[in-house]
Order: C-alpha cells, then structure tokens, then sequence
C-alpha cells in the first residue's frame, strides 16, 4: 500500500454550517390546519341524513307487506235473468184452477153423480164448465179465459206434456185420470195415482210453469 497522504474532503463551509445549526436547533412542528366549525357540523349531518335515510328505506322493506297474488278468474256459468213481471204474473195465476178443482167436487156431489167424475172426454169437460162455472175460468194475470186443452188418462198419449209451452199452449185446461199433482215442470207436474176417482187439472204458465190442483 502506498504511503502517500490522504486528501481532506473539501465541503462548502456554509452548508455545513447550516447543517449543523439545523440540528442542534430543530424547526417546531407546523399545527395541523383545523377544518371550520361550520364544515365539520355539515358534514356529521349529511352522514346522519344518508345513515337515517338508509335505515329508513330497511325498515320499510322489512314491514312492507308480501304482495298478494291475484285471484284466478272464476268462470260463472251464464243463468237466465229472472224477470220479476213473470214471476208476479205467475203468483197471480197460482189459484185460476182452484174454481175447476170446486166444479169437479160438485159434479161428483150431485145425486145422479154418485161420485162419479166428468167422462173422460173434452167435450163432457165443456159441459161442466158451462154448467158449474158459467162466468167462465179466467186468467188471473191478463184476464184471458181459459178453454179445455185436452182430457185423457193417465198412461194413454192423448196428452203429450212435454211438448206443451206457454207460447202454443197457453190458457189452456187439461185434465188427466188416475193422476196427482206433484210439481211445476213437465217433468214432474203430475204422477200416477192409486186412488180412486182422481183426476189432476193443470195447465201451463208463463217461463213454462206449470199450475196443477186435483178433486
């Protein structure tokens, strides 16, 4: 190794010193700039308006209610419209063949009756109308008298109930031998009877009713 001398180190003077004075005198610290009173409350109430507003919006998807499905259709099968003017016409006809009901009794009541009914024939039937009911029998809606529409006995087809309507049979008295009154359509207006010397009087109404009453 060489014995030559070593070279100071050559340093400005005045960066040294200022270098120097920086360290044994430090700078104080600079204060934090503090943000405005105004600032600060501003800020807390956007926070507490977002914090309510979403709290808000949770409670109202909790207690919101589940939508309801809407019910299916229910498919109402199509009724006839019931026309009260009918049915008030109807009730006012409901006694006309009580006044036949009271000549069938009196035929029968007669001595040279002995009990027996009118022959079963329509025109034995006109007799007894002229004779027992000689006002005539009359509509209690509309006031249009009634005529014999057929007698038979029960079983024959003289009568064909279920082909009689308002519309081609109306006012129309038919009586049938050996047979009861049971209800108000042509299925069912009358029945066979096992009594004697009985006869079903009926007729037909208005929505195809039928009015029946026996001796």
């Amino acid at each position: 190794m060489d014995n030559q001398q070593q070279q100071p180190v050559n340093m400005p003077t005045n960066d040294f010193l200022a270098r120097m004075d920086m360290a044994a005198n430090p700078q104080p610290a600079q204060p934090k700039k503090k943000l405005p009173r105004g600032a600060v409350i501003g800020i807390i109430a956007g926070v507490a308006v977002i914090f309510i507003t979403i709290l808000t919006i949770i409670v109202i998807n909790i207690m919101k209610p589940a939508p309801v499905p809407e019910p299916e259709p229910i498919n109402v099968p199509d009724t006839p419209e019931v026309d009260i003017e009918i049915i008030e016409r109807n009730s006012l006809r409901a006694n006309d063949l009580d006044i036949v009901s009271d000549a069938v009794k009196s035929y029968q009541a007669a001595k040279d009756a002995n009990g027996q009914l009118p022959g079963p024939d329509a025109k034995e039937w006109e007799k007894l109308l002229k004779v027992y009911i000689p006002q005539g029998v009359y509509d209690g809606a509309d006031e249009t008298k009634y005529t014999i529409g057929g007698v038979c006995i029960f079983g024959e087809s003289c009568v064909d109930i279920s082909s009689l309507s308002w519309e081609n049979d109306a006012h129309k008295i038919f009586a049938l031998y050996n047979a009861d009154c049971n209800g108000k359509t042509r299925d069912n207006v009358v029945v066979s009877s096992t009594r004697k010397r009985r006869v079903a009087i009926f007729a037909v109404i208005e929505n195809n009713e039928f009015i029946c009453v026996t001796n």
